[in-house]
This record gives structure tokens, C-alpha cells and sequence, in this order.
């Protein structure tokens, strides 16, 4: 049975700068009343082709804001390549744009929180972004560039579950290097985040269950987390349990609005706080598959996540043991190995439940892939922050033949 550690606790808690959240059916309408508040009057939309031309939400986003939308760009690329955000950016410069609308998932999010970086800092090239970016040595050498300038207030409405318009961070794809890049600045957070059902129900099931996943991996690899802290792990803790039900109910009736914004909601909690604590494998792997092999994020934590979990168990304590207790396991009459071990399984289980692929081969990557993949995610700093050390490419090679 998992025992509340007791640990030292000192330091500092950092919250990000976001006032409001939304959430609930009907809660778009909430769009134009946040743009208010924040001074916009001509915003743009930043959105996807395919909620742009093949649904009648855009409409219905762009009534709820009230006149204060300018233009929409639907251009966006998935994993953000630079070209589409400077595209992007200079479109938002031409129609004069005082703010930013995100629409849709972790695409157009990450494109919007872009534009903000570009329009900020000025960059009107690649180079622009390579100044801007995240710079980590193996294994601990990092500088991270301030954003200088003025940011646009943004407002996020999300179609997704992956989280990340709840974060104050970016990951850019460099097209030269094949790499994503991390932005990390409190100015790129959105001052309003809005969570409406009504707008996920056009969502693909397998892009809402496998970013739901993508929430699940933030509280595994937060609960585990080397700078764990008990603020985050209540969030994280509760939002496993929230996601363990409500993925399964979305999946059981896709029109479950009530199961829709309990996820949503879920995976807002599974980032809570995360500006303070440190992730790990799962996500500094899952980085790269999505720059190098286009794999999409929530389905890299659904291949990442099991092989990750085992590469670690040896170094988070019983933390599986908590992980198979809030999956709804009873370890009471297991031994200590045995519960991890179920917690490790009842989520690969949960995976599978949730017909998403679970191992690197059915998503299209090569073992010939994993040499360039494991010295790319040696340049990301959360591999460096994983519960087991990372000492070498061949560590990241042993994990990512665990999860073919």
C-alpha cells in the first residue's frame, strides 16, 4: 500500500499568469467578454484545415467573440514546423492583430502561443527562432532567452485533451534539424483558457483519446518526478483518477458531454503547476518522434509510456504502487514488486482499452530511427530530469526498444 512520503519541503511555487477558465457546455460564449477584458478588438484565429473548412465551428468561435475577430489563419502544421508559424505571423501583422484566439488542439495552441513569440521578438525568419529557443548541453548546461518585448494576449479554446494551453511553454519544429525546439517564457501563457464540449464533439476519437493519454503521462511523470511536490501530486493524482473513468466513458458514448468536460477539466488539473516540477522520458522521447517520425504527441505517451515506466521502476520509490491504487487496483494482498508492476500494467491496459496503438511498431517507426531519436532527446532537457539517470544514447536506445 503506497505511504504518503515525508520530505523536506522549501523553496518557491511558481503560478502562471492565467485569470480565467471557462468550462462547461456553452462556455465559448464566454469568448468575447475575455476578449473584452483583455483590450482586444482584432484578434486572429489561429486554427486547423480541418475545423476551418470541413465544420461550421470557426462560425460559431468567431460569433462567440463578438465582432473582435480580424481574420483566421487555418494553415497550421502539426508539431508547429517554424515555417507555418512565420506564415502564420506575418498574416497576424498584415490584418494589424492586437490579440490571439488559439482554436483547436495542441497544434493550433503551440502555432498561437508562436505567433505571440514571433510578433514579440520580431522574428520574421528561422534564425529569428533559433535565437529564441531553449539551449540545453547534456547534462545540465541550459539558457533559456527571456522574451523581451510586448506579448498579445491570448486566448485558448480548446478542441483536445492534451493540456497544453494550460502551459507557458512551446516546442517549434526546426525543418533543418528535424528537432523541436522548447520556448519557455511566462509572457507566452494565455490570460484565458476556455473549455467547451459542444466544440470537441467533431474531434476524431482517436485524437481525443490518445491527447487524453497525452494528460495521463503528465500526471505519471509529475507524481514521479524527481522535484515532486504535494501540491502538483494532489492535482496529478486526482486527474489520473478523472482520466481513468472519463476516457472510458468518452469512448463508451462519444456524445457524453458531462464525461467530455470531466476530461477536459482533468487534463487542465494534469498541468496544474507543472512550471515547477520536472518531467522525463516519456515526454523528452515523445518530443522527438513527433519532429522526426510525425508521430502525433498523445499517441507518443500511448507507445512512450509503458516502456518508460518499466526503464524507471526501480527509481520512484512506490509511486506505481499509488499509480495502481488510483487505477482502481487492490494491492492489498500483493507484495511490494507485484503492485508496482500492476500499476505499470493498468495503464498500458488503460491504453489498450482505449484501442490506441501501444508500441513503437504500429506507429510507423524503424529501429533504424533510434540512433538519431536517442542523441536528439539527449538535447532536450526533460530526458535529463528523468527519475533513472540518463547517461548515455544507448540508455534512450534500451527504452525505445522496450516500447518496439
Amino acid at each position: 500500500m503506497y505511504q504518503l512520503p515525508k520530505q523536506p519541503l522549501a523553496g518557491q511555487f511558481t503560478f502562471l499568469p492565467i485569470d480565467d477558465v471557462y468550462f462547461g457546455s456553452g462556455a465559448v460564449e464566454s469568448l468575447g467578454p475575455a476578449l473584452e477584458a483583455n483590450g482586444v478588438e482584432r484578434a486572429v484565429l489561429i486554427t486547423g484545415n480541418t475545423l476551418a473548412l470541413k465544420t461550421n465551428l470557426v462560425d460559431k468561435v468567431c460569433a462567440a467573440a463578438g465582432g473582435r475577430i480580424a481574420g483566421v489563419f487555418h494553415e497550421t502544421q502539426m508539431h508547429v514546423h517554424s515555417e507555418s508559424v512565420l506564415r502564420a505571423a506575418e498574416y497576424a501583422r498584415s490584418i494589424g492583430a492586437d490579440g490571439v484566439v488559439s482554436f483547436g488542439g495542441g497544434t493550433a495552441n503551440d502555432t498561437g502561443k508562436a505567433v505571440v513569440l514571433a510578433l514579440a521578438e520580431n522574428i520574421v525568419d528561422r534564425s529569428g527562432f533559433q535565437a529564441a529557443r531553449t539551449k540545453f548541453e547534456y547534462p545540465a548546461t541550459i539558457e533559456v532567452p527571456p522574451v523581451k518585448g510586448d506579448a498579445l494576449p491570448l486566448i485558448a479554446v480548446s478542441t483536445t485533451l492534451s493540456g497544453g494551453e494550460c502551459t507557458h511553454f512551446i516546442g517549434i519544429t526546426d525543418e533543418v534539424r528535424d528537432v523541436k525546439d522548447l520556448y519557455i517564457d511566462k509572457k507566452l501563457t494565455a490570460k484565458a483558457i476556455i473549455l467547451d464540449p459542444d466544440l470537441t464533439l467533431e474531434t476524431p476519437e482517436w485524437l481525443w483519446l490518445s491527447t487524453g493519454m497525452r494528460s495521463v503521462d503528465h500526471c505519471i511523470e509529475a507524481m514521479c518526478s524527481l522535484n515532486s511536490h504535494p501540491y502538483t501530486d494532489a492535482l496529478a493524482a486526482h486527474a489520473l483518477g478523472m482520466l481513468n473513468r472519463y476516457l472510458r466513458e468518452c469512448k463508451a458514448d462519444p456524445e457524453d458531454l458531462v464525461a467530455r468536460t470531466n476530461a477536459h477539466v482533468a487534463a487542465w488539473m494534469s498541468v496544474s503547476g507543472l512550471a515547477n516540477v520536472q518531467l522525463g522520458l516519456s515526454h523528452g522521447i515523445g518530443h522527438q518522434l513527433g519532429a522526426r517520425n510525425n508521430v502525433p504527441h498523445g499517441v507518443t505517451s500511448c507507445v512512450m509510456m509503458g516502456a518508460v515506466m518499466d526503464w524507471n521502476q526501480d527509481h520512484v520509490g512506490d509511486k506505481q504502487v499509488w499509480i495502481a491504487e488510483i487505477m482502481g487496483v487492490d494491492t492489498s494482498t500483493m507484495s511490494d514488486a507485484e503492485a508496482r508492476a500492476a500499476g505499470r500494467e493498468a495503464i498500458v491496459q488503460l491504453v489498450k482499452d482505449l484501442d490506441q496503438p501501444y508500441r513503437l511498431r504500429d506507429v510507423g517507426v524503424e529501429r533504424s530511427d533510434f540512433g538519431v531519436l536517442a542523441n536528439d532527446a539527449l538535447q532536450d532537457m526533460i530526458v535529463a530530469t528523468n527519475p533513472r539517470p540518463v547517461a548515455s544514447v544507448d540508455d534512450v536506445v534500451e527504452v525505445l526498444e522496450m516500447a518496439y
